[in-house]
């Protein structure tokens, strides 16, 4: 099938918007932040990648699920520019995917879904104490994105990765083991996937 994007996002026979099952898989940011007053924010993003290795950067987006309404982790941002990628594993799908919850601002997720933090060492908000790898950053650039038809806002932010932490568990040899790291990605829909074959390829040589 073909269509335009302009004239809607699930034409006939699809009942779903298709786009996130075509743009996958994509790697889960379970982003820390933490606001003015010091209340914590938990949250995942499938809409996260990285951007560049070095420097280090990375993107997410904290899209508006309602019209006027920002999310807390976008509010947060706006009061302290730092955040905290949490690296998601499989065995913490259920404690990501709890974080999702549509709490009342202000409430932790941490709090909340019981899990624990840990301090950072350069930024703010705390990291998740589960998980396997962790990224500390600090805001470098939010990008405001059209609005929807709808009036729900857009925000693209890009973040400067300023320390990491690795669980020794999962170096071996001098290099992360994907494996061992077991990093969970979404799908389309709410479909969520883990790592499958996992192969080397090399580049050709000029």
């Amino acid at each position: 099938m073909y269509f335009e994007t302009a004239a809607g996002m699930r034409p006939a026979p699809l009942v779903h918007n298709p786009f996130n099952a075509l743009v996958m898989p994509r790697p889960i940011g379970w982003i820390s932040t933490i606001d003015a007053a010091g209340r914590t924010n938990l949250a995942p993003y499938s809409y996260f990648n990285a951007v560049s290795s070095d420097p280090p950067y990375v993107m997410f987006a904290p899209n508006s699920v309602v019209a006027g309404k920002d999310k807390d982790s976008f509010r947060n941002l706006r009061e302290v520019p730092e955040f905290v990628v949490n690296v998601v594993s499989g065995t913490n799908a259920a404690a990501m995917n709890a974080t999702s919850a549509p709490l009342p601002h202000g409430t932790s997720e941490f709090d909340h879904c019981a899990i624990a933090a840990l301090p950072s060492r350069l930024v703010r908000p705390p990291r998740v104490a589960a998980a396997l790898a962790a990224l500390e950053c600090r805001v470098f650039q939010i990008v405001d994105l059209p609005r929807t038809p709808d009036g729900r806002d857009n925000h693209v932010v890009i973040g400067e990765v300023v320390a990491i932490h690795i669980d020794d568990s999962v170096i071996v040899d001098g290099l992360v083991d994907e494996r061992r790291l077991e990093p969970l990605t979404r799908l389309g829909y709410m479909n969520y996937g883990t790592l499958g074959a996992v192969f080397e390829m090399l580049r050709p040589e000029s």
